[in-house]
């Protein structure tokens, strides 16, 4: 244990043993109070309560970063684009997220990311309709293609 240990223990110390004196005058209880301060403060330094304690509180109010301090996005299935994909397969090449959610029995936040993700990667696009409102997300790779407007393929 190092001296700057071993000072914080002594004063916290001190600082239980001054407090009977009270009794003599309002002097001593701030004394006393001092003491037992000074020496907590002295030991949370030294063995880094401080540090974790406010890594911990700062971590519940923000999310996690990254190691680039860029704001890590919360974690998905890491299937789930890939079942979004076999859904578009199916459903002809257009979803919105509340499709997705209800055939995949899949929260809207999740739907969403793993849409968002591959709108990021190319795989797909997002058209808004104006009117309502609801964004759908368009796979061309599973879109009816037609030849010289002959119909689909």
């Amino acid at each position: 244990m190092s001296f700057k240990n071993r000072l914080g223990i002594i004063l916290v110390v001190l600082g239980f043993l001054t407090l009977p004196l009270r009794l003599l005058g309002g002097e001593f209880i701030l004394l006393s109070l001092f003491l037992i301060g000074a020496g907590a403060l002295r030991m949370t330094r030294d063995f880094g309560v401080r540090n974790r304690l406010g890594d911990l509180l700062g971590s519940l109010r923000r999310p996690p970063e990254t190691p680039q301090g860029r704001v890590a996005s919360p974690r998905i299935d890491p299937l789930l684009p890939v079942r979004v994909l076999k859904l578009a397969e199916a459903r002809a090449g257009v979803v919105t997220v509340s499709s997705v959610a209800m055939a995949l029995n899949v929260g809207l936040d999740e739907c969403q990311l793993a849409l968002d993700e591959l709108v990021r990667k190319g795989a797909a696009s997002v058209d808004v309709d104006m009117a309502t409102g609801i964004a759908s997300y368009s796979f061309p790779e599973f879109l009816p293609h037609t030849i010289d407007g002959a119909g689909p393929l």
